[in-house]
């Protein structure tokens, strides 16, 4: 391999490494805007109040093929598990832009975990697991 070609592939890598650390220090950044976030402008977006039990937010759009294939699967089994001890919203991001502008989602599959009194507890950009979903539930 050429001198030439070890420092494009160098560059390359430190270009992509630059990109994964600002884009886990920007979601991190919003992740904590969220947490902080007074309950009632999520729940106001939802057209819900909550009543004590944690809940997911799904957001997903018509077109999206994760989020049918695979997310809502892994819902569903968290829900099953879980029954009556978890609401479930489902929330199509191109029908409601307001609540995935509040909610900060910027691609799908996002799913939004609500503490039982109504704040943001973790935030998923891309598909989840139900086994995600549940740690992430346990609020620990």
């Amino acid at each position: 391999m050429s001198t030439e070609r070890l420092l494009v592939l160098v560059v390359l890598a430190a270009v992509v490494a630059v990109a994964v650390v600002v884009g886990r220090l920007l979601a991190g950044r919003r992740l904590a805007q969220l947490r902080e976030a007074p309950a009632d402008r999520f729940w106001s977006a939802l057209g819900a109040r909550p009543d004590g039990r944690p809940a997911v937010v799904a957001f997903s759009t018509a077109s999206c093929a994760a989020c049918h294939s695979a997310q809502s699967p892994a819902i569903e089994a968290l829900r099953l598990r879980l029954g009556d001890g978890l609401r479930v919203f489902h929330v199509d991001a191109g029908q409601n832009p307001v609540a995935a502008k509040v909610f900060g989602v910027m691609t799908v599959p996002t799913t939004v975990v609500l503490k039982p009194e109504g704040v943001v507890a973790a935030v998923n950009n891309g598909f989840a697991p139900t086994e995600q979903l549940a740690r992430q539930l346990s609020f620990a």
